[in-house]
């Protein structure tokens, strides 16, 4: 996604010496080989979040086929509840521990993020008490509440895992953090279609996330070496000085959950079931779809901050790389999504959901902002740009409520996609404003956004010409997209470099 360096400041290979030997004492956030493990790193990334996503998907409906509808209600219903609470945990603090770690002396670095593990914990537990209390007073059966606690256990061995793994995702590691990730989905989709297959009850399926987190948290350790093997710390004044200087960035993480999520509560209010139906449906398929730019963008983040601390040049030609390489990204998944909308519904729903269709033909305009949105957030965040970043989040919610309390009552599934397309937007030109202000070199340039959204409008009417089931239409269409991409040569030189580089080597 991201170079490291202008063409002519081109040095030695990462890690390695004049004669050719590897130097251990060089890290290689402070090379030119960083780019390219940026780039490889964010599609191992985005591959294993895709096969890891699918496995889940497939043991879900054989799980689901074998609970029945009551149990399968309790099991998600219960889901829902850990992941808020692991959501609420995180609250951007994974994010900016790579930041300081790869901004700051190891050894200090070390202590912040066993203090950061702490703090985490100390989060997770406290949510999972609360959560398993809200159980008790809403009345939940007792395998509900039962299966809070043992879920829950299994969350706080999770975030214990992802703070050791933050030492792998600073030296660049990425193939080792994509295979983790992936070996937890994959191992608890086994275990689901097992327990199943033996006809197993509700309450054990609660517990598949520990027999395979608790394994991958010791591997992470050992693959990660010294700096992955942290104790938590119980350093409270050192607590309160962590938590009053992330409190910017978690508020906006805060807003940004908020913002996204509002439209659909919105539309429950002020309109009726049906068009709260056709807004959900579509909102689901394009709230997997917003996973994506921040889980690619994430391995930039220590390239960039390392960048922002020591090379001003380093940085900008790296953010301006960055963005350009998203913008080109967003404009082609929106062209899928805008020509798989029918394909993507009946997936999701079945049958007689047309007008979910339409609303996800709107819905998918977003995608360019929200791919704006996640280059722009991880290099503000790069620059220490907290209160910036909550100030813009602030406003993008503040457009979500004004366009849907006047649109939804009048176009109501539609009126809400449009306030959800008015925020994406405002967020992405809010960002773009806050990072290039007085920094023109850091400017998107307004003529490569209007040649990539006009290569996929001409691309889209092409491929939708053609009558083709909806499908197809989206693999032409891309097709079509790419080609007029490497035609116009926009595509950064970086990103086929990277790709190609190991084909090439000998």
């Amino acid at each position: 996604m991201v170079s490291t360096l202008p063409a002519d400041r081109d040095p030695a290979p990462a890690g390695s010496s004049e004669d050719g030997d590897e130097d251990p004492h060089v890290d290689i956030l402070d090379t030119s080989a960083a780019g390219a493990s940026v780039i490889r790193g964010g599609v191992l990334r985005l591959g294993g979040y895709l096969l890891g996503a699918l496995a889940t998907v497939g043991s879900s409906a054989v799980v689901i086929r074998h609970l029945g509808l009551i149990d399968t209600g309790h099991f998600l219903t219960v889901t829902a509840l850990v992941t808020i609470v692991a959501t609420i945990s995180d609250l951007g603090l994974t994010g900016f521990a790579v930041r300081e770690y790869s901004t700051g002396e190891r050894a200090q670095g070390r202590r912040f993020l066993r203090n950061l593990l702490g703090i985490r914990i100390a989060l997770a537990c406290a949510g999972l008490a609360l959560a398993v209390l809200f159980g008790v007073l809403v009345g939940y059966p007792t395998v509900m509440v039962l299966g809070t606690m043992i879920m829950g256990s299994g969350m706080v061995f999770l975030v214990i895992q992802d703070g050791v793994a933050i030492p792998l995702q600073v030296r660049l590691r990425f193939g080792w953090v994509a295979g983790l990730q992936l070996a937890i989905q994959v191992g608890v989709a086994i275990e689901a279609v097992l327990l199943a297959l033996a006809g197993g009850s509700l309450l054990p399926f609660f517990a598949l996330q520990l027999p395979v987190v608790i394994p991958v948290l010791f591997l992470t350790a050992l693959v990660g070496g010294h700096d992955s093997r942290l104790l938590p710390s119980l350093d409270t004044r050192e607590w309160r000085r962590m938590v009053n200087r992330i409190l910017p960035y978690s508020a906006a993480v805060v807003f940004s959950v908020i913002y996204f999520q509002i439209a659909q509560v919105l539309v429950s209010l002020l309109s009726n079931s049906k068009q709260t139906g056709y807004f959900g449906v579509s909102f689901r398929v394009l709230a997997a779809l917003t996973l994506l730019p921040p889980l690619t963008v994430s391995t930039a983040l220590p390239l960039l901050s390392r960048a922002a601390r020591d090379d001003a040049q380093r940085f900008d030609y790296a953010s301006r790389r960055l963005v350009e390489t998203m913008v080109l990204a967003g404009c082609g998944l929106a062209l899928a999504l805008f020509l798989g909308a029918p394909f993507a519904i009946r997936v999701v729903a079945g049958p007689g959901y047309q007008q979910s269709v339409e609303v996800l033909h709107i819905l998918a305009i977003a995608l360019l902002g929200t791919f704006v949105i996640a280059a722009r957030g991880y290099a503000l965040l790069s620059l220490d740009r907290l209160r910036a970043m909550l100030v813009c989040n602030a406003i993008a919610l503040v457009v979500v409520l004004m366009c849907g309390v006047l649109l939804i009552q009048a176009y109501g599934a539609k009126g809400a996609a449009i306030s959800m397309v008015a925020a994406e937007l405002t967020l992405a030109v809010c960002y773009e404003r806050a990072l290039s202000h007085g920094r023109p070199e850091l400017r998107l340039g307004p003529g490569f956004v209007l040649r990539a959204a006009a290569a996929a409008v001409l691309c889209g009417l092409l491929a939708g010409v053609l009558g083709l089931p909806s499908v197809l239409a989206a693999v032409l269409g891309v097709a079509l997209y790419l080609a007029a991409l490497l035609a116009l040569r926009i595509v950064p030189a970086e990103i086929l470099e990277a790709l190609l580089e190991r084909i090439r080597r000998p």
